[in-house]
């Protein structure tokens, strides 16, 4: 069984509803299976109960937010190659665009 990838706002909560029920991952599913969680733990009333169990007894990883996404796409640029420096803004503001799920017409979409 693989991790399960939750958001940055999922998994901190998740994180505190542990932190709550002094680490006890049967109480905290019991709380989710009646989707008792409100303010900021809310979030996790979306999760289904197979996410939440996979994530306290398997694991999970963190889903990059749009900064993550958009330093990574900017670290892996190849900017040896010789093509217009107008080329690569061109690409870079499309790509950043699609990243940060910005549609603009006539640019990307």
């Amino acid at each position: 069984m693989e991790k399960v990838l939750l958001s940055n706002q999922e998994a901190e909560a998740l994180k505190s509803a542990l932190e709550i029920n002094g680490g006890d991952k049967a109480h905290v599913i019991s709380w989710h299976s009646q989707d008792l969680w409100s303010d900021k733990l809310a979030v996790l009333n979306d999760l289904d109960l197979n996410t939440v169990c996979t994530a306290l007894y398997v694991g999970y990883e963190v889903e990059p937010g749009p900064e993550e996404k958009v330093m990574d796409y900017y670290q892996s640029l190849d900017t040896s190659r010789e093509f217009s420096a107008d080329w690569h803004k061109s690409i870079a503001v499309s790509h950043t665009l699609k990243l940060l799920n910005i549609h603009i017409k006539g640019n990307n979409c």
